[in-house]
């Protein structure tokens, strides 16, 4: 049965899908003069200064992009960069670069179409699906994918990650973080979405400042290195080799595959999850909830994933192994010693933390619109319960069904961005 699922995931995430993706991307990045590229023109606007406006139980603006960051921003921008670089070499990182750009239309497509027909029923891609293309079908089969994602990638995954980093550097028994998670969880998404909103507003910028911090020190550090990097990045994306200036063919072909892949992973554009959380966002501007979308993009892969990179080009790492973690762990221990050990694997354990609140969000207002606001407490209480589960279990197929679940979203949204967002646009 396993082999079955990873073959279908394969056949989901092949290159027709990743075509699409990136296809899809430029369309809604360039369609209509560039508006998406145009709404930068919002920052010199007033909507930043009330960002923190909120009323009844909607999501400030603010709160919106830090619990859509968080949703986003789990260990697949610490690690995921790392086994980026061992399976498509740096090269893989320019492909990433690549597929963030592109998504960033994505995202702002799936803002603008959320604010547009959301209701007080359903918002995000089931919104525009149920309203726009007017497939119910369609929408109830994303609602229910989303909340099979938020088991999986949003959830186990992440909890098993924590579970493993706490492990590994300080001895903590995996149904320990277990448990431990499943109860901080459960007092932050029982409190409702205030709760949700407040913890996410505080993590998000604590967590990637001081992650931040502690790459740019790094960097400074080795910083004669530096163009090194970057020009190992720009010629193995083209499969250039350092002697003689050849061209592999097999060397281009990994690098964009992984990037890619890798890329659309860290930033979820074109899965339709960032208008779940957009969608509640109080604000009634569409270009401006889908120029946040986009300044998360530019956060997430842009300046996490690349300093994540650059880290371990800079510390000349990538050959001390293949397992993610081990490599990121080894590049902040040349950087910065023993302290590294109190620093990294912390900062992977909340990362994934803030991923299961962003998630847990997403997947109650995916289960709301299945079963119209009731029995939302036992699902919130499952998914506590699988945070649990997933610190101690091997998850093998819990990632396979969770990636098939991501491409089914990819699959449902894609279509209905097609037929509406440039309609939209003329209008």
């Amino acid at each position: 049965m396993l082999n079955f699922l990873k073959n279908l995931n394969q056949m989901l995430w092949g290159s027709v899908l990743t075509a699409l993706l990136l296809g899809m991307g430029a369309f809604c990045l360039f369609w209509g003069k560039a508006a998406s590229l145009r709404s930068f023109g919002l920052l010199k606007s007033g909507h930043f200064r009330n960002m923190h406006q909120q009323s009844g139980k909607k999501l400030s603006a603010f709160q919106s992009c830090m619990t859509s960051l968080a949703a986003a921003m789990g260990t697949g921008n610490i690690v995921g960069v790392a086994t980026a670089l061992t399976l498509g070499g740096a090269g893989a990182i320019f492909w990433m670069w690549v597929a963030a750009f592109l998504g960033m239309g994505l995202i702002y497509a799936e803002n603008v179409l959320s604010c547009h027909y959301r209701d007080q029923t359903c918002t995000g891609a089931i919104a525009y699906l149920r309203y726009g293309l007017h497939s119910p079908v369609l929408a109830n089969i994303f609602a229910v994918c989303c909340v099979a994602a938020s088991f999986g990638m949003g959830n186990m995954t992440q909890s098993h990650a924590m579970a493993e980093s706490l492990q590994e550097s300080f001895s903590i028994p995996p149904v320990c973080t277990g448990i431990v998670t499943a109860i901080l969880l459960s007092i932050i998404i029982f409190g409702g979405t205030r709760r949700i909103g407040k913890v996410t507003s505080i993590l998000i910028p604590v967590l990637s400042g001081i992650y931040l911090f502690s790459a740019i020190v790094i960097i400074i550090n080795h910083h004669e290195h530096l163009g090194t990097a970057f020009r190992a990045i720009f010629q193995n994306a083209f499969g250039l080799q350092a002697v003689g200036g050849g061209v592999s063919g097999a060397a281009v072909r990994q690098a964009v595959s992984v990037g890619i892949r890798r890329g659309v992973f860290s930033n979820e554009a074109g899965l339709g999850s960032s208008g779940l959380l957009h969608g509640d966002a109080d604000s009634d501007h569409p270009e401006f909830l889908g120029l946040c979308g986009m300044l998360e993009v530019i956060i997430d892969t842009f300046v996490c994933c690349t300093a994540t990179a650059l880290v371990i080009l800079c510390t000349d790492s990538l050959a001390s192994g293949t397992n993610g973690s081990i490599l990121v762990l080894t590049a902040f221990r040349a950087g910065l010693g023993n302290i590294a050990d109190w620093i990294l694997p912390p900062m992977i354990a909340m990362f994934a933390f803030c991923t299961l609140i962003g998630w847990s969000y997403c997947g109650t207002s995916a289960f709301r619109t299945l079963t119209g606001n009731q029995f939302l407490k036992i699902y919130q209480g499952i998914f506590c319960i699988a945070a649990a589960v997933g610190a101690v279990l091997q998850l093998d197929l819990v990632w396979t069904l969770a990636d098939i679940a991501n491409a089914c979203m990819a699959y449902c949204n894609l279509p209905a961005i097609l037929l509406l967002y440039g309609k939209h646009q003329k209008k």
